[in-house]
C-alpha cells in the first residue's frame, strides 16, 4: 500500500502532540487488551501506535515485545488505510504477504481497527491475533468495534493525562535550593495524574520563601486552581522586604484567587514561610493548613499552629504573621493534608515526621536528613496509595 505523505506526515504530528511516544507501555491499555483475549479467546491482542517505521505496542497481552518495525505488523495497514482491517486467514490475503514477523510467527487471523485523535487523525490501532485461521460473526464484530472504542478512550485520556502531569511537574521547582547552609527540597506525588497540591521555594533578597498550597479537591480541576494559586504566589513574594510584612503578601495573594475561588466553589489551604539569613528568624502565615512543623537539632518537634482560614473562605480576613528561629541543625517541614493518608497515626503525625527525619538517610550523597525524609514519604505513598495528593517540603538549616 503506498502510503499518502501528507496524511502521514499529519499523523506522526498527531502522535508526537498526543505525547503516546514519551508515556510508553501503559497498564490502563494493557486491561483492555486482556479483556479482548478473554472475550474473542485469541492468544494476541494490542493497542499499537507508528512513531515512524516504529511499531511500538504501548498496551499489549499475550506477548512482551515492546516494538516492531513498522512493515513486520499488519497494524501498518490498519494506520495506512484509516480502515478496519480483517482476514480469516493471512496465508491466502496477499496484504500480508510482505508482513515478515506476523507470517513467521505462524499467525493467520487479524483484526485491527483504527483508534483516531479529536480531529480524526489515525493515531493508533487495536487489534487481535491468532494463529488459527478464524472469522468474527456479525455480534464479535460489534464487540470489536466496542473494545476499540474503549481503546481510543484510553489511549486518548492516557496521553492528555501522561501531558497534563508532565507540565505541571515542569511549573515545580527543578532543583534543590541551596544557600549559605540552607538546603531546600519538595516532592510532589498526586493521587491522579495531575493534582491540586501546589510548592514553591526561592531566595528573594536575603530572605529565603517557601510556599505550600492545598486545593479542595483533586484531578485536573484543583490542579487548574493551583497554578492560580502559584501565579499569585510569584506576584506577592517580592514585595516582601522583612518578615513582617508577609501577611500583607498572603493578603494579596489570597485578593487574586478569591473570585477564581467563589465561582468555582472551592477553597486552599495555604502556608508560606520565609527565613530570613541574615537573623535566623522565621516569619510564617498558615491559613488552614496546620501541617507544618520544625523539627529541632535536639529531636524536639515544634508545631507551626497558625490561625488563618483557608483563602477563599472569608473576604474579611487579614492574615496575622507569626515568628520563630530556625537554627543550625533545625529542620521547617511543610505538608499537605495527604500525608495523614500515609501515616502510621493521623492523630501523632508530628512525632512520627519528626521520627523520620532524624532517622539516618539512605539517599543522597552528603546523608542530608531532608533527602532521608523526602524519600521515605515516597516510598510510603507508593505502599499506601493515598486518597490524596502528596507533598512535603523540607527546609534544613545546616550552617
Amino acid at each position: 500500500m503506498i502510503r499518502d505523505e501528507v496524511r502521514e506526515e499529519r499523523r506522526q504530528r498527531a502522535v508526537e502532540t498526543l505525547g503516546i511516544v514519551e508515556s510508553g507501555h501503559e497498564a490502563r491499555l494493557d486491561r483492555v487488551t486482556r479483556v479482548a483475549r478473554a472475550v474473542f479467546g485469541v492468544p494476541l491482542s494490542s493497542v499499537t501506535v507508528m512513531d515512524h517505521e516504529r511499531a511500538l505496542f504501548v498496551g499489549r497481552a499475550g506477548f512482551d515485545d515492546p516494538e516492531s518495525g513498522r512493515t513486520d505488523t499488519p497494524c501498518s495497514l490498519v494506520t495506512d488505510s484509516g480502515e478496519i482491517v480483517t482476514t480469516d486467514d493471512a496465508r491466502v490475503d496477499p496484504r500480508f504477504a510482505h508482513l515478515g514477523a506476523f507470517n513467521d510467527n505462524g499467525l493467520r487471523f487479524y483484526a485491527g481497527h483504527p483508534l483516531r485523535d479529536g480531529s480524526g487523525n489515525v493515531v493508533g490501532s487495536f487489534c487481535l491475533m491468532d494463529a488459527e485461521p478464524r472469522q468474527l460473526s456479525d455480534d464479535e464484530m460489534a464487540e470489536f468495534r466496542d473494545l476499540a472504542a474503549w481503546a481510543q478512550v484510553e489511549l486518548l485520556a492516557d496521553a492528555d493525562a501522561s501531558a497534563a502531569r508532565s507540565t505541571q511537574q515542569a511549573l515545580l521547582p527543578a532543583q534543590p535550593l541551596e544557600v549559605e547552609g540552607v538546603r531546600v527540597e519538595g516532592v510532589c506525588l498526586p493521587s491522579l495524574s495531575v493534582g491540586g497540591d501546589y510548592y514553591d521555594y526561592g531566595l528573594i533578597g536575603r530572605f529565603v520563601h517557601v510556599a505550600v498550597g492545598d486545593v479542595m479537591g483533586k484531578g485536573v480541576g484543583a490542579a487548574i486552581i493551583g497554578s492560580s494559586v502559584r501565579a499569585a504566589c510569584r506576584a506577592a513574594s517580592p514585595q516582601v522586604a522583612s518578615g513582617p510584612e508577609l501577611g500583607l503578601a498572603v493578603d494579596r495573594i489570597e485578593r487574586a484567587v478569591r473570585t477564581d475561588l467563589q465561582r468555582t466553589g472551592t477553597f486552599v489551604t495555604y502556608f508560606h514561610a520565609v527565613l530570613d539569613l541574615d537573623t535566623d528568624e522565621l516569619s510564617f502565615v498558615d491559613a488552614g493548613a496546620g501541617l507544618s512543623i520544625i523539627v529541632r537539632a535536639d529531636g524536639s518537634v515544634q508545631h507551626l499552629a497558625g490561625t488563618g482560614l483557608p483563602l477563599g473562605l472569608d473576604e474579611q480576613q487579614q492574615h496575622v504573621t507569626e515568628t520563630t528561629r530556625l537554627g543550625v541543625g533545625d529542620q521547617l517541614i511543610v505538608m499537605s493534608d495527604g500525608v495523614l493518608d500515609v501515616l502510621d497515626d493521623e492523630f501523632d503525625w508530628a512525632l512520627e515526621v519528626g521520627r523520620l527525619a532524624t532517622r539516618p538517610a539512605t539517599g543522597g550523597a552528603d546523608g542530608a536528613a531532608g533527602l532521608g525524609l523526602l524519600g521515605s514519604m515516597a516510598a510510603l505513598t507508593e505502599r499506601r496509595l493515598s486518597r490524596d495528593d502528596v507533598t512535603v517540603v523540607v527546609m534544613d538549616r545546616r550552617a
